[in-house]
C-alpha cells in the first residue's frame, strides 16, 4: 500500500489553471490459485484545481484498478481506469480547458518456445470543454495490435506485428488513425 500528499506552493493563483493539492493511495495484492499467479491492484488520486477566472466544475481526480493472471506461459491482463484532469491555457489560446474520461487496456501473450505471440487492445473516451461549461461530443481512440516475437539467439529478437487505430474529435471520425504492419528487431546486452 502507498500513499502521498503535496500541497500548495503558496504563489497567487492566476488566469492560467494550475494544481495546488493534491493526494493518492495506492494498493497491490498478489496471490496463487493453483497455477495462477494473480495481480490485483487499484489507486485513487485527487487535486484541487486554482484559477483566478472561471473555475473547473470538477478536480482533477483518478481512479484506476487493473488485473493480471500468470499461468505457465499464458499471461492475461485488464485495467481500466476513469478521471477528470484539466489543460491550463490550452495551445496558447488563454482558455483553461477540463477533461473528464475514462480508458481501458487488455491484453494476452503466450510463449511457446523461442516465440512469443501478444494481442492488446486499447479503449478511450473523454469529453472537453472550457472551464465552466459542460462537454457534449466525445473525443476516443480505439486501438488493436497484435505481434509474433522470435528469440533469434541470445539477447537478439525478431518481430513482426500489425496496430489499427480508429479516432474521433468531437464525435467526427479523424485522419489520424489507420492500421500498419511493422517489422524489426530488439537487441540487448
Amino acid at each position: 500500500m502507498s500513499a502521498s500528499w503535496s500541497t500548495d506552493n503558496g504563489a497567487a493563483k492566476g488566469a492560467t489553471a494550475r494544481l495546488e493539492n493534491s493526494w493518492g493511495v495506492g494498493a497491490t495484492y498478489v496471490t496463487t490459485a493453483g497455477d495462477t499467479t494473480l495481480t490485483i491492484g487499484g489507486g485513487y488520486g485527487s487535486g484541487d484545481v486554482v484559477t483566478s477566472g472561471t473555475a473547473s466544475t470538477t478536480d482533477k481526480a483518478g481512479a484506476n484498478v487493473g488485473v493480471s493472471a500468470v499461468t505457465g506461459d499464458l499471461t492475461v491482463g485488464v485495467g481500466y481506469g476513469n478521471g477528470d484532469t484539466f489543460v491550463a491555457n490550452n495551445a496558447g489560446t488563454n482558455v483553461n480547458t477540463q477533461v473528464d474520461g475514462e480508458v481501458m487496456k487488455a491484453g494476452i501473450s503466450y510463449v511457446t518456445g523461442d516465440i512469443t505471440l501478444a494481442i492488446g487492445v486499447t479503449s478511450g473516451e473523454a469529453k472537453d470543454n472550457g472551464f465552466g461549461s459542460a462537454g457534449t461530443t466525445d473525443d476516443s481512440s480505439d486501438t488493436t495490435g497484435a505481434s509474433v516475437t522470435y528469440a533469434v539467439a541470445s539477447g537478439v529478437s525478431a518481430v513482426i506485428g500489425y496496430t489499427q487505430v480508429d479516432r474521433n474529435d468531437e464525435g467526427a471520425s479523424t485522419t489520424v488513425g489507420g492500421s500498419a504492419w511493422y517489422v524489426g528487431a530488439t537487441m540487448s546486452f
